[in-house]
């Protein structure tokens, strides 16, 4: 597995492309504290995006679930580093956002397929 560094003055337009690439795909959202704990936020839910609205609020805002009523918005303070990991195939398998407190979050997909692929149902 290899990582691509995101430069900071890319990330908004960088997690945009991701989030129109990736919107519907499943993934789980796992957050590590900086203590090594980690916990999961959101399992086998569809993407929504990974977006930062404005660059000067200096957050990322990751949505998943498929109705307004499941939705989990995980918002990430004052981020550090955006690494996009990548397959040994070369496919995008996840999307890690530091944090200046030394955590991490991770949206990971469940495959490299879509979710009406794997399991009939629709994205949306």
């Amino acid at each position: 597995m290899s990582t691509r560094d995101l430069p900071r003055d890319s990330w908004r337009t960088e997690l945009d492309s991701f989030s129109r690439q990736h919107e519907g795909w499943l993934v789980r959202v796992s957050v590590t504290d900086p203590d090594g704990r980690t916990r999961t936020e959101a399992r086998d839910m569809p993407l929504q995006g990974v977006s930062m609205d404005d660059p000067a609020n200096d957050r990322v805002a990751v949505i998943v679930g498929r109705e307004a009523g499941d939705h989990v918005t995980h918002e990430i303070e004052r981020p550090v580093s955006i690494v996009i990991d990548v397959n040994a195939d070369g496919a995008e398998r996840a999307v890690r956002i530091r944090a200046d407190d030394g955590s991490t979050t991770d949206v990971e997909f469940r495959s490299p397929t879509r979710p009406e692929d794997v399991d009939g149902m629709p994205a949306r």
